[in-house]
């Protein structure tokens, strides 16, 4: 957030929003972004979730978890651009991004 307040006020002069994104090369786009206009600004966070994206944090057994709190960021259903295998190893792309919380894409972020 230091860095962010430094270059909302002194580069952008208060008057330009700093859009925070979260993505993955995997994703094949941005998932999680304010809309500038539409969005409160939030220091270092990158706010909500693009339309039909459906994230979740869960602790390390796969539980949900609830309100502003840590835990291990999961998207729980597919999105458009996802990527479908990897380099033609359909096994190795589900044991790598399915396998830990089964039925959800774990992104290896907390």
């Amino acid at each position: 957030p230091e860095a962010w307040e430094w270059y909302y006020n002194v580069v952008g002069e208060k008057r330009c929003p700093i859009v925070d994104t979260w993505w993955q090369t995997e994703t094949g786009g941005i998932l999680i972004s304010p809309l500038p206009g539409a969005t409160d600004l939030k220091p270092g966070s990158a706010t909500r979730p693009f339309f039909g994206v459906k994230p979740q944090l869960v602790d390390n057994e796969g539980n949900v978890l609830e309100g502003a709190t840590d835990g291990n960021l999961c998207i729980t259903d597919s999105w458009p651009g996802q990527a479908r295998t990897i380099y033609g190893d359909h096994s190795r792309f589900v044991q790598t991004y399915f396998s830990t919380y089964k039925g959800k894409y774990f992104t290896g972020d907390g």
